[in-house]
C-alpha cells in the first residue's frame, strides 16, 4: 500500500510540474503571438527601454517629454532592465531594439508565473495535488491572467507580490511575512492593495489574534522600506522629489479623477469582470467555494477587497487581478471534488465531465479572444505595414534614390496602440529634438538592404497638430482615412 501511495503521489508530482511547464509556455506564446504594447503599458515600456539605451543619460528619456497624468514607478522598469542587460546587444534586422522588448515582456511573464507557481506548490502542501492540478487547469483554460502575465503594467508588477503573499498566507497561516509583502506592494505599485492589507488582516487576527502586533510591525516595516526606496529611486529619475502612489493615491481617490476615464456601475467587477475572467470555471469557484471551509480564511478578504474597491466609479478589470488566483484555487477544490466522487454515480460522473466542459468550452473562448485581441493594436501592425512596403520598394528601386530621408509622424491613436522606442533604429535619438516613435522587426531579407543602403527615419509623435506643416513629413502613421497630399499606400495581397 505504502509503494501504490508513493507511486500516485509521483505520478501526481509529474502531471503538476507538466502543467506549471504549460503555464510557462502560454505565457511565452502569448508574448510571440501578440507582442505590441498599448497605452497603459506605455510607461514601463519606454522606461525600460531608456533605462537600457539611454543608462544615465536621464535628460532624454520619455517620460520627461510625455509624463502622463501622474508619474509611475521606475522600479519595476529598473527590476526588468537589469535582467536584460547581459542581452542589451540583440537587434532586429533593421537595428532596433525590438528583440529586448520580447525578453524583457518574457521576463515579466517569468516572474508572474513563478509566482502563480509558487502559489500552487502553497496550495497544494495544505490541500492535495489534485486539487493544485485542476486548479492549473483553469489558470491554462482562461484568457486574462497569463495574457496579461507579461504585461507591464503596475497591476502585473503588483500581482507578483500578491501571489506570494497569498502562497505565504496558505502554507504558513501564522507568519508575519505576508503583511510585509502586500505593503512593500501597496507601498510600490499599487496603493488600493491598502484595501487587501486592512481585510487580510482583520481575516487574519480574528483566526490567529496573538499575530496581530507582529503583523502590524512588519507591515508597517514594509510600507516604509517599499516608499523610502520608490521616493529615492523614484526622485532621481523624475528629476523631483517624488513618491509617485501617494500622488496616484490623491488623483485617483482624494479627487476622484479617475472618473474622467469612465465609470461603471458598482456591480460591475462581480457581474462583468470575474466573469469574463473566470469563464467557465466561475460555477466551479462557487462549488468549491461551498464545499470546503478552509478556503473561506484565504478567499473571503480578496473578495472583500473587490466589494469594497467597486465604490470607485472607475474601473478596469486589472484592477482586481490579485483576486482571480484565488478565485481560481476554489475552482480547482471544486473540479477536484468531482473527480473524486465521479466512480459514484452516473450523475457524478456527469457532473465531472461538466466540469470538463466548461473548462473546454473556456479554452474555445481563449482562442477567439486571443485572436481578437492580437488585432487589438492598428499602430503597430500600420508602422510594421509601412516599413515592409518601404523596404520592398527600395529594393525595387521604385524610388530612385538611395539614402532618401523619411519624416515619420504617428498620430495620438497610433501611438496608444503598438508604437513604443524598443522599435525605432539605431539612428540619433532626437535628430530634431521631437519624440522617437518606433520601427518594426523586419525580416532577415531587409538585413543586406538595411546595411549596404541605410535610410535615415526620424519619428515625431508632436500632438499640437496646427503647430505642424504636414509638407515636412513623408510618412503619416494615423487613423484619419484623409490628409491631403498624402495617399493610402496599397497593400501588397496575401
Amino acid at each position: 500500500r505504502n509503494m501504490l501511495d508513493i507511486a500516485k503521489q509521483t505520478n501526481e508530482m509529474k502531471v503538476f510540474i507538466i502543467l506549471v511547464g504549460l503555464l510557462f509556455a502560454v505565457s511565452i506564446i502569448y508574448v510571440v503571438l501578440a507582442p505590441f504594447t498599448k497605452v497603459e503599458e506605455s510607461f514601463n515600456v519606454q522606461a525600460t527601454h531608456d533605462i537600457l539605451a539611454l543608462g544615465l543619460d536621464i535628460g532624454k528619456y520619455d517620460h520627461l517629454q510625455f509624463p502622463g497624468v501622474v508619474p509611475r514607478t521606475f522600479l519595476g522598469p529598473v527590476v526588468l532592465a537589469l535582467f536584460a542587460l547581459p542581452l542589451q546587444f540583440l537587434r532586429a534586422a533593421d537595428g532596433s531594439r525590438f528583440p529586448l522588448l520580447l525578453i524583457t515582456r518574457s521576463e515579466l511573464a517569468i516572474f508572474t508565473v513563478t509566482s502563480i507557481t509558487k502559489l500552487l506548490s502553497s496550495f497544494r502542501s495544505v490541500f492535495s495535488s489534485t486539487d493544485a492540478c485542476f486548479a492549473a487547469l483553469c489558470f491554462l483554460s482562461q484568457f486574462h491572467l497569463l495574457f496579461y502575465s507579461s504585461r507591464p503594467l503596475p497591476n502585473v508588477f503588483a500581482l507578483v507580490l500578491t501571489n506570494l503573499a497569498n502562497a505565504s498566507r496558505i502554507s504558513s497561516p501564522e507568519s508575519s511575512i505576508s503583511t510585509f509583502i502586500l505593503c512593500v506592494a501597496a507601498a510600490v505599485f499599487r496603493c488600493e492593495i491598502g484595501i487587501l492589507i486592512v481585510t487580510t488582516l482583520v481575516t487574519d487576527s480574528i483566526v490567529f489574534p496573538k499575530t496581530l502586533p507582529k503583523r502590524l510591525v512588519l507591515g508597517f516595516l514594509g510600507g516604509v522600506l517599499g516608499a523610502l526606496a520608490s521616493f529615492q529611486i523614484d526622485s532621481s529619475f523624475w528629476q523631483r522629489p517624488c513618491y509617485p502612489e501617494l500622488e496616484v493615491f490623491l488623483f485617483n481617490v482624494v479627487l476622484n479623477r479617475s472618473k474622467e476615464w469612465g465609470v461603471s456601475p458598482p456591480h460591475w467587477y462581480f457581474t462583468s469582470a470575474i466573469p469574463r475572467a473566470l469563464l467557465g470555471s466561475l460555477p466551479l469557484t462557487l462549488y468549491g467555494l461551498a464545499l470546503d471551509r478552509r478556503l473561506a480564511r484565504i478567499v473571503y478578504p480578496n473578495l472583500v477587497f473587490v466589494a469594497i474597491y467597486s465604490y470607485l466609479p472607475h474601473k478596469e478589470l486589472r484592477f482586481i487581478f490579485y483576486a482571480l488566483p484565488m478565485l481560481n484555487l476554489c475552482a480547482g477544490v471544486g473540479l477536484s471534488s468531482l473527480f473524486k466522487s465521479r466512480s459514484k454515480s452516473k450523475l457524478r460522473y456527469s457532473a465531472f465531465l461538466c466540469g470538463c466542459g466548461l473548462l473546454l468550452a473556456s479554452v474555445l473562448l481563449t482562442m477567439f479572444a486571443l485572436q481578437a485581441s492580437r488585432l487589438n493594436y492598428p499602430g503597430g501592425h500600420a508602422l510594421r505595414t509601412m516599413h515592409e512596403l518601404e523596404a520592398t520598394a527600395e529594393r525595387a528601386n521604385v524610388l530612385g534614390r538611395d539614402k532618401a530621408h523619411r519624416f515619420v509622424h504617428i498620430d495620438a491613436h497610433a501611438a496608444m496602440t503598438g508604437v513604443s522606442r524598443f522599435r525605432k533604429s539605431e539612428e540619433p535619438l532626437y535628430p530634431l529634438a521631437v519624440h522617437v516613435g518606433a520601427l518594426s522587426l523586419q525580416t532577415i531579407s531587409c538585413l543586406r538592404q538595411t546595411v549596404e543602403n541605410p535610410a535615415t527615419w526620424t519619428y515625431s509623435k508632436e500632438e499640437d497638430h496646427t503647430a505642424l506643416n504636414w509638407t515636412d513629413f513623408s510618412h503619416l502613421v494615423t487613423a484619419r482615412p484623409h490628409v491631403g497630399g498624402f495617399k493610402v499606400p496599397r497593400l501588397p495581397e496575401s
